[in-house]
């Protein structure tokens, strides 16, 4: 594969230098004069860049799509001046006339420090000879570090289930955005084959204590992750020195690390121990964990909720009013530093939002990149596929009607290395069929539970995210709701999640008391479901007293960890209030003793009233 690496250097007064390389196999590399590169990327552009990304298709009322519009075209113009400058006509080394019909097998690589990080946006990068974007025709197009203080580690492409931590931060809760709304995506847009190839589990409780515990953990017992899935807020803090004392009073208290000068980018970890259930950690902190941890990968999508108020046109950079939204390039360059901060550490790679993206977007894209990396692509390609998928499909539809939208530069790819964690697989052309009498992974496990809806479950993300909460702390939580309000689907939706995302590693059961249950009836299920492991501790479920059966249910509990379902439990008590009941007094007193000596196994009850 051919290489060309650019390398950004002593950015001063608007201009950089910046030199080329290209690399092509069984040929020396050349190597032209390096260049004083300038490039007028004014504050005006950066503020028009990020309302056309953020905030137009909220607002897209005249005169934003004539502004609209306009950015897009002012985009294609500064990816062609950026070219020129670059390569510019009659240029008697000419390196791009060796690449332009090879761009399919060519790596680009963009070589900055952490402080030229973001001062270009070499992603707009844009031929004039054929009018497209180098980023969207490269093999891969990636950014990365001229000297790491760490060296990278890779791991080996293996056939088995990749090891992913997903860690959903939401540190408003359900004020926040939607709890499962990426999550969702990446379980629906992968095909049953491709989500077999990766283990995803979910960080439970999502805070950096958690995540350092959780990394630490599968690391010494020789199973490290292969990428931790953030799945959040960043923010940054700028901290000039005439505000550095305000600045530190007012964040010290949030920040792990304490406050550093200067502006730096954070990712936004729950604390529930202080009010505003917010940690801020910072990039060399998060980079040395991943690598002590020997975890390669860290993906970062930073989404917006679509029910923001945003500003109907840019922000005027010339007025001497204050912008709503700070410095757009303050906030680029925090960003940038915090995924080349972790990247310094040592992490091979490490994907981040150059903007914020909207859920729907950032949701697909990630969907098809989990797909691309299970084809054993590696990473840079994998984000320069799913760069094509978002340029290919630019209809986005968030407040209004579809409208078209180019976003495919918001994802950015800090890669020191082509990083691939399966295998190339065989051409799709290749078809095998593989047939089994077993159940299909949807039902295994799924005892008694009911069917999803035909259409599907849609919402709701208020609800299971309380209730997943509720679990880190509890191992018995009530959903309450009126009747006929959906608290059966949407528990068994709930139940269906916690166990695919390694919230419970045993089975999930269902009892209804829609009709009458006592204690040793109810026993009965697990007696049906553990019956081989029974026989072979020769246990004969049916000759057991009631007495023995409760003793041995909770045995079961304790070692095979199980969610259990038990819905519509008002009858128990009578229902509505008042009425007569079909459980006796001891029958209902022996069901709540059960409930409160399960309390104390390593199972988990979701009551349904």
């Amino acid at each position: 594969m051919r290489t060309l690496r650019i390398t950004q250097s002593d950015e001063h007064a608007g201009h950089s230098r910046v030199s080329l390389r290209l690399e092509i196999p069984n040929q020396p590399p050349k190597e032209p004069p390096a260049i004083d590169l300038r490039f007028d990327f004014t504050p005006q552009d950066q503020e028009d860049l990020r309302w056309y990304l953020e905030d137009y298709l909220q607002y897209p009322l005249d005169p934003a799509p004539t502004i609209a519009a306009r950015v897009e075209a002012r985009l294609a113009d500064l990816g062609r001046q950026l070219f020129t400058s670059l390569f510019p006509p009659g240029d008697p080394h000419d390196l791009f006339t060796q690449l332009r019909d090879h761009l399919p097998d060519t790596r680009i690589e963009i070589i900055t420090s952490v402080h030229e990080a973001a001062s270009i946006p070499w992603e707009l990068l844009r031929d004039p000879k054929t009018d497209s974007p180098l980023a969207l025709h490269a093999h891969s197009f990636v950014r990365t570090l001229p000297n790491p203080a760490r060296s990278q580690y890779l791991p080996e492409p293996t056939p088995g289930p990749i090891r992913i931590l997903l860690v959903i931060c939401r540190p408003n809760a359900d004020e926040d955005v939607p709890f499962r709304s990426v999550a969702a995506y990446i379980l629906k847009g992968l095909t049953d084959d491709a989500r077999a190839n990766f283990k995803l589990e979910v960080l439970r409780p999502p805070t950096f204590e958690q995540l350092a515990k959780k990394l630490r953990d599968a690391h010494a017992n020789n199973t490290p992750y292969h990428a931790v899935h953030f799945d959040g807020h960043g923010t940054y803090l700028e901290s000039p020195d005439t505000k550095l004392s305000d600045l530190l009073k007012q964040f010290s208290a949030l920040l792990l690390t304490g406050p550093r000068e200067g502006s730096h980018g954070y990712l936004a970890f729950e604390n529930p121990a202080v009010k505003e259930n917010v940690q801020l950690v910072d990039g060399p902190t998060l980079g040395r964990l991943l690598a002590d941890t020997r975890v390669p990968i860290l993906l970062l999508n930073s989404c917006r909720s679509a029910y923001a108020d945003p500003p109907p046109t840019p922000s005027d950079t010339r007025s001497p009013t204050p912008a709503t939204h700070p410095d757009p390039h303050t906030q680029i360059r925090a960003f940038g530093t915090l995924a080349q901060e972790i990247i310094h550490e040592g992490v091979s790679g490490v994907l981040a939002m150059r903007y914020n993206l909207y859920v729907v977007t950032g949701a697909q894209f990630v969907a098809d990149l989990y797909a691309a990396l299970a084809q054993g692509h590696s990473l840079g390609q994998a984000v320069t596929l799913g760069r094509k998928q978002l340029a290919a499909q630019p209809l986005r539809e968030i407040a209004f009607d579809p409208i078209p939208l180019q976003d495919w530069p918001v994802p950015v790819i800090y890669e020191a290395v082509p990083l691939s964690l399966f295998p190339k697989l065989p051409s799709p052309d290749q078809h095998t069929l593989t047939l089994t009498t077993k159940p299909t992974r949807a039902s295994q496990g799924e005892i008694n539970l009911p069917p999803r809806p035909d259409i599907g479950f849609f919402g709701r993300d208020e609800t299971l995210l309380a209730l997943d909460r509720a679990f880190d702390t509890q191992r018995i939580v009530l959903l309450h709701a009126f009747a006929g309000s959906g608290k059966t689907t949407t528990a068994a939706e709930f139940a269906r999640w916690y166990a695919l995302t390694g919230g419970v590693h045993g089975p999930i059961l269902f009892t209804s008391f829609q009709q009458h249950l006592t204690l040793p009836r109810v026993l009965d299920t697990l007696g049906t479901v553990f019956n081989d492991a029974l026989e072979q501790n020769n246990i004969h479920w049916l000759a057991l007293t009631d007495p023995q059966r409760r003793d041995i249910a909770l045995q079961i509990l304790n070692q095979a960890p199980v969610l259990w379902i038990w819905d519509n439990i008002e009858p128990i008590a009578g229902f509505p209030a008042g009425s007569q009941s079909q459980w006796t007094d001891p029958e209902q007193q022996e069901l709540r003793d059960f409930l409160r000596s399960a309390t104390q196994t390593k199972s988990k009850f979701l009551l349904t009233s």
